[in-house]
């Protein structure tokens, strides 16, 4: 049975092989490491309709394409909340000129795979294969990204999926997410990247179509490549015919507030922030990271529990098992810094009070930010040595900036930074409200009235 005919015109028509059919030009040979090299030079082109294409040759077996949206949780609206959790179920589902079948069957009978990610800004389809096959798959990667159809009875069919991973959150994630409602109110950021429980089954397909019609734009689009040529690169980024579309979303707006979520049992998890960096200021954007690292983001040696960072100061007054890690999240526009805790429920009280005082406290010392700053800068190579994350990195950077920094120029950038950086960071969040969620058994987590 045919069940797709997109396959008889493959739209790249040559793909940078370098030689890896043969033996003797395998990466080992050329001192090149398989997962390929951190360090290249990436190519970005903006084409007239406003799509950025970003590429770069990291000398790895595996070629990755991926197509991205500003279309992330931030943009829906009342009317439509849970959709992008339901777009990301949805991917792979049949579309215009594909089955399910056909996509399934045709990406994986030649090794590839396709995934969907989401989050409150971006939506993103990605393509990993082998070099030799990337252009059989690349079709469907377009199918997939811009030509879904939302068959209603597909669509129904994969609601059981959504009430799974409404079931399966960690409470840490719950309290991240309820932190963005407190600190943007139920608009914008403050959006859950999860479609509510009151919410599962009434995302229709026509919803699904005009949430795609009206994001799923030009003006909003990136399309990055890794081990792929750039020209044909943006030869296929022409090829998708993209759609102009409205302007971005309204900016954030951050306000700080409270909301609790009373679940019993004997642990509580705290997420506290005030207000943090923006991707569009890079140089603050870079400072919270390393302030993050100073005040401590979890052991830097695997399986140990060694922590050199502020916040485990307040650790030795548990009575019990307890994590305390620097939460920094930035966005275009805006951004959240603070810690994430995992207490008994009794020692609530004394560590929330404790991370409140060291985040609203003076200054950091110098070691702990040249500390930061190694590590930060060690996190970002090791990161990006990995194409898997390096893709993820370029898109996010393309689509929500417009321009891309290597790993070399990131860390040159963190070198940069100077202790005045760090603790100007600190006194923004000193100067902010703050914002708290807490999820768990909340008898001894204090109210936010009592901790400013």
């Amino acid at each position: 049975m045919m069940a797709t005919n997109i396959t008889k015109a493959p739209i790249l028509r040559a793909i940078s092989i370098r030689g890896y059919a043969a033996a003797a030009g395998c990466p080992a040979s050329k001192g090149i490491p398989v997962n390929g090299q951190p360090d290249y030079e990436i190519k970005t082109t903006v084409l007239p309709n406003k799509v950025v294409v970003a590429s770069a040759e990291n000398e790895a077996l595996i070629s990755r394409v991926s197509i991205l949206f500003r279309a992330g949780a931030r943009n829906e609206t009342p009317d439509n909340l849970g959709t992008t959790h339901t777009l990301r179920i949805c991917a792979g589902l049949s579309t215009h000129n594909a089955s399910q079948f056909a996509i399934t069957r045709n990406i994986q009978e030649v090794g590839s795979s396709l995934t969907c990610s989401t989050d409150r800004e971006v939506v993103a389809y990605t393509l990993e294969g082998t070099r030799p096959v990337l252009e059989k798959t690349l079709p469907f990667l377009t199918e997939v990204a811009t030509r879904q159809c939302f068959k209603p009875w597909e669509v129904s069919d994969n609601v059981p999926r959504l009430r799974l991973e409404l079931a399966t959150r960690p409470p840490q994630l719950r309290a991240v997410d309820l932190l963005h409602k407190a600190a943007y109110r139920s608009r914008g950021l403050g959006n859950s990247i999860y479609t509510a429980k009151h919410q599962l089954g009434k995302i229709s397909s026509e919803t699904l179509q005009h949430y795609v019609k009206q994001n799923f734009v030009a003006n909003r689009a990136a399309v990055v490549g890794l081990g792929v040529d750039h020209q044909d690169l943006v030869r296929y980024a022409q090829s998708l015919q993209l759609e102009g579309g409205k302007a971005d979303c309204e900016p954030a707006d951050y306000r700080g507030g409270e909301i609790r979520s009373d679940k019993g049992g004997d642990v509580a998890h705290i997420a506290i922030a005030g207000k943090g960096g923006s991707f569009r200021n890079a140089k603050e954007a870079l400072s919270f990271a390393v302030l993050q690292r100073a005040l401590g983001a979890g052991s830097s040696i695997k399986y140990a529990d060694e922590n050199r960072g502020l916040l485990a100061k307040s650790l030795s007054k548990c009575s019990g098992p307890t994590s305390i890690t620097a939460l920094n999240i930035s966005y275009t526009d805006s951004g959240l810094f603070g810690a994430l805790i995992s207490t008994p429920c009794g020692d609530a009280k004394t560590v929330v009070k404790d991370v409140v005082d060291i985040l609203k406290g003076g200054s950091i010392p110098d070691e702990d930010i040249a500390r930061g700053k190694a590590q930060l800068t060690a996190a970002v190579l090791h990161a990006l040595e990995s194409g898997s994350t390096a893709i993820e990195d370029i898109g996010n950077q393309a689509v929500l900036i417009g321009s891309v920094a290597n790993a070399c120029q990131i860390a040159n950038a963190i070198s940069g930074l100077n202790s005045s950086d760090i603790n100007n960071a600190l006194k923004k969040i000193t100067s902010s409200k703050l914002s708290i969620a807490s999820v768990g058994n909340l008898r001894c987590v204090p109210f936010l009235d009592e901790l400013v």
